[in-house]
């Protein structure tokens, strides 16, 4: 990525409640390890199942993430735009994706790998201090919609 680009992301980043927290020169570092993608319009980005080792934030665009049961129902999780960050849970376990995300429109998203956010914790570990208290706030909020 460029410079400008990677101070792009990092900017959104700071839209992001999951990193909204970090510093600037946090941010910007993060944002210097992650890729951008793009996506066209009903294109699915993550599929529920699949393996689970990114974290994903919406740069543009627009997405929609659906969860399928065992018993055959599917449910709408939520339809989120710029800044709206995904994959979370993959940055911190092995487990497979809980849900399909699938691009509404033309969406461009960056990934953050979980290798390279462990190059980064171990370098500066107050990433991992300002990152908790975000992810538990998450997973209740999943669990609460889900329900």
């Amino acid at each position: 990525m460029s410079d400008d680009a990677v101070r792009e992301v990092a900017s959104v980043l700071g839209e992001v409640p999951m990193f909204r927290h970090l510093t600037s020169g946090q941010r910007i570092r993060l944002a210097g390890r992650m890729t951008t993608r793009r996506y066209q319009t009903g294109q699915v980005i993550v599929r529920q199942g699949d393996t689970s080792v990114s974290c994903y934030t919406v740069l543009r665009g627009r997405v929609r993430i659906t969860r399928e049961f065992d018993w055959g129902d599917r449910a709408l999780i939520v339809d989120e735009g710029r800044a709206f960050f995904f994959g979370e849970m993959g940055l911190i376990d092995d487990m497979t994706r809980s849900a399909t995300v699938v691009a509404l429109e033309p969406t461009e998203c960056a990934l953050l790998s979980r290798w390279d956010l462990h190059r980064e914790l171990r370098g500066d570990p107050e990433i991992a201090l300002a990152l908790i208290p975000v992810l538990n706030a998450r997973i209740r909020e999943l669990e609460a919609r889900i329900r």
